[in-house]
């Protein structure tokens, strides 16, 4: 492996333990609109943008009353409300945050979230002085598992894609990554752990208390 010179973490679910806090939100959002959504058909969604799940259900089952736009406001709110009730980082953040920071690495943060969620979010971990960079895919043309957030998120940072490591919990973010040629640490949930999809990344852990078992040389 070639030398990394920058890391760029996702945020739900490798920063903060919120997709449980999104399946919640969505399963609430869409009830206001009639349509059932259980927690297997949010995972089919994880890493996706929230006009991009909103508009998936819609695709599927439209609805009358509220507009997408209304409930992508919803579901957002939904979603603050429960991270600051519920909201705590995940084992390792700030360790791993400073472990990269100690090898004078580059530190960019790429979500698909909204930046009224990133700004939350950072505020409630009080981790945003670590990231040289801040990027949310809500107003790119592409959504994960486009590539497109991660290859500007590395010309943000003026460093190759090549010598980019990414850490993501979701298969989009993973596939994403793979696809701007960026090493990948995957980190998914318990139950992603045993998805075999997720051996195209480079590493496969169970937190970031581990990473510093990975080669960044």
């Amino acid at each position: 492996m070639a030398k990394i010179k920058a890391v760029i973490y996702d945020m739900d679910g490798i920063l903060i333990d919120s997709e449980p806090l999104w399946r919640e939100a969505e399963i609430k959002s869409f009830a206001k609109v009639g349509i059932r959504v259980t927690e297997e058909m949010c995972k089919l969604t994880m890493g996706m943008r929230t006009r991009e799940i909103v508009d998936y259900r819609y695709s599927r089952t439209p609805w009358s009353g509220m507009t997408r736009e209304d409930v992508v406001s919803d579901l957002v709110d939904e979603v603050i409300r429960l991270i600051r009730e519920q909201g705590k980082p995940l084992p390792g953040v700030k360790s791993s945050l400073e472990y990269f920071r100690s090898q004078g690495l580059k530190i960019a943060l790429a979500t698909s979230s909204s930046q009224r969620l990133i700004d939350v979010i950072l505020d409630k971990l009080q981790v945003g002085n670590y990231f040289e960079v801040i990027n949310s895919a809500e107003h790119l043309e592409y959504g994960k598992p486009h590539p497109e957030i991660f290859l500007k998120t590395s010309k943000d940072l003026n460093v190759n894609p090549f010598d980019c490591l990414v850490i993501e919990d979701s298969f989009n973010g993973v596939l994403a990554a793979k696809a701007a040629r960026m090493k990948v640490v995957a980190i998914p949930d318990s139950e992603g752990q045993k998805d075999p999809r997720f051996i195209i990344a480079d590493y496969r852990l169970k937190s970031l208390t581990e990473i510093e078992t990975i080669d960044i040389e």
